[in-house]
């Protein structure tokens, strides 16, 4: 080969080498493709929701600390908010329920919290029997059942009974719950005879009155239906020696009590007056049930140790309301209380009714309702007919307009039958009519005869 060929092959291998692309030694790195941005959801973007409920229904529900409405209750969250929360139920005479959930629900979807309530160690039970049975029983003049009753997780402390049956006189008790017990009542029911009344008074005025065990109000007062025959009468006001006696009342009249109280020189005791603004809340203190409040006269609890006294009141569609005060040996301590409806919005309305006298039977659209002074709830908004029948009175009867949550008053005062007596003029005829058929008679007695 030729210098001049051999020259001519290198220069075109080192051409062609030129123009191959260089292949490295090391495997090309491929960088991640960079992420899709999606920015958060503000809160309030998207709501979810929270549907709790319990059995029993009605108690106060709190969620994420504050009150939150009644079971069953929704409540609305932002899908992107805090998604811990604690829900905290609670109903007197049951177990406090708390629960803390985690986790938001999705945009419009609902969670259901569904919360069974254990009855509380501090309750008992009533078991009330009537002679005849198929009466109305009431708990407080609140809950009734149908005797044979059972009343379950009823607070420990004082109660009262009324037993309601139509053609027997309304049998009134009070029973003591015990923790874990059973109280029994036995209610004997009279056949309806002829009534009275007993108007009671005191100087000073404002005592609590008490017949035959059973609040009736303070002084001056009236209670009405009483059988005939002798009833122990009590009345108490701080800072006086109770006055006891016994009455004796007639049918068909009104007795009257006039009572001058004692000075007590040396109290042991207070007394608290509570009222409350719907009434028919009812009333616990330090704890203990004491009772419920009653239309237009308060709720006097006496014998209370002085010192320092916290209270709660609880009524279905309001929020729970607790004060305290402090008691003082031979003082009266008076209590007013508004209750705050529930923030949701309510559908039926209340009928706080009184008479003077008291113990008039209740028929609220022809049916029987219970006894004055009574707070019947869960009325549906509209006109209703209210009929007051007391024996020895003239019916009362009236129309009331109900609204969504609100309480309606009704104060009715009963107005006594009178017999009429025949008047001067008329015996007057009678007599001389009688006098003169007499003569005829004798006239045609003494004929002669022909």
């Amino acid at each position: 080969m030729t210098p001049k060929i051999l020259l001519t092959l290198i220069l075109s291998i080192g051409l062609m080498l030129a123009c191959m692309p260089i292949v490295s030694a090391y495997q090309p790195v491929t960088l991640p493709a960079t992420p899709e941005i999606t920015q958060p959801i503000a809160p309030g973007q998207g709501t979810g929701y929270f549907l709790i409920s319990s059995f029993p229904s009605g108690a106060d529900v709190y969620f994420d600390g504050p009150y939150a409405g009644e079971t069953p209750v929704t409540i609305p969250v932002s899908i992107t908010g805090n998604p811990k929360h604690t829900i905290t139920i609670s109903l007197p005479g049951y177990d406090t329920y708390t629960q803390t959930y985690n986790g938001n629900p999705q945009d419009g979807q609902t969670i259901t919290i569904s919360a069974t309530l254990t009855p509380s160690a501090s309750t008992g039970q009533i078991n009330v029997q009537s002679y005849p049975s198929g009466a109305i029983a009431y708990l407080d003049r609140g809950q009734s059942q149908t005797t044979p009753a059972y009343f379950t997780n009823v607070p420990v402390g004082s109660h009262e009974i009324s037993v309601y049956l139509s053609g027997y006189q309304t049998y009134f008790s009070s029973v003591t719950v015990y923790k874990a017990q059973t109280s029994v009542v036995n209610a004997q029911l009279s056949p309806v005879v002829s009534t009275g009344t007993l108007s009671i008074s005191s100087s000073p005025s404002g005592a609590a009155a008490y017949v035959d065990g059973i609040y009736q109000g303070i002084t001056p007062t009236s209670v009405g239906s009483l059988a005939a025959g002798s009833h122990t009468v009590i009345l108490s006001l701080a800072g006086y020696q109770d006055y006891i006696t016994t009455a004796t009342v007639q049918a068909g009249s009104v007795t009257h009590i006039s009572a001058t109280l004692a000075k007590d020189p040396s109290p042991i005791y207070g007394t608290v007056s509570l009222t409350s603004d719907p009434s028919g809340a009812y009333v616990y203190a330090d704890g203990k049930y004491v009772g419920q409040t009653i239309p237009n006269r308060p709720l006097v609890s006496t014998q209370v140790t002085p010192g320092y006294h916290t209270l709660l009141l609880s009524k279905t569609g309001y929020q729970d309301y607790t004060t305290s005060g402090t008691v003082y040996a031979g003082q009266n301590l008076v209590l007013s209380v508004t209750l705050t409806p529930n923030p949701q919005k309510p559908d039926t309305g209340s009928i706080a009714i009184s008479s003077s006298p008291t113990d008039a039977d209740i028929y609220l659209d022809n049916v029987f309702k219970g006894i004055t002074p009574s707070t019947i709830d869960s009325i549906t908004p509209g006109t209703h007919s209210l009929l007051l029948k007391l024996n020895g009175y003239q019916d009362y009867s009236s129309q009331i307009q109900v609204t969504a949550g609100q309480t309606t008053q009704v104060s009715a005062t009963m107005v006594q039958v009178t017999t009429p007596t025949p008047t001067p003029t008329t015996g007057s005829a009678a007599f001389i009519g009688v006098a003169a058929v007499a003569l005829l008679v004798l006239l045609v007695r003494r004929k002669p005869e022909n």
